[in-house]
């Protein structure tokens, strides 16, 4: 998974320089976005942040992996098949609490 920007790919890129965007089009409004002003009629200069290069390597990294663990289904599948497989609500209930904490310290 590239960062594609302007027809310019990179890996995990810290910027990418480009003037192929016509004024009208660009947001000059946008926080990732540094450059000249635009009456100064420079190139404007996109910032990836550490951030983003961290999710664009962990991208890279779970797209190598299979969608599904062939191995985990026949487990659980078997446990299903002789009556051994147990849901636990604390467990559930802990996971759920966990993912709505972490969505609400995103601000979501």
């Amino acid at each position: 998974m590239a960062n594609t920007i302007d027809g310019f790919q990179g890996n995990g890129a810290t910027s990418v320089a480009t003037n192929r965007t016509p004024q009208s089009a660009r947001d000059n409004t946008s926080p990732a976005t540094t450059g000249n002003s635009p009456q100064s009629g420079g190139n404007d200069e996109v910032q990836i942040t550490s951030t983003a290069a961290q999710l664009a390597s962990l991208g890279q990294k779970l797209s190598s992996l299979p969608a599904v663990d062939q191995n985990r289904v026949a487990r659980i599948t078997q446990s299903l098949a002789d009556g051994s497989y147990s849901i636990s609500p604390q467990k559930i209930a802990s996971g759920l609490l966990q993912s709505d904490h972490a969505l609400a310290q995103m601000g979501l």
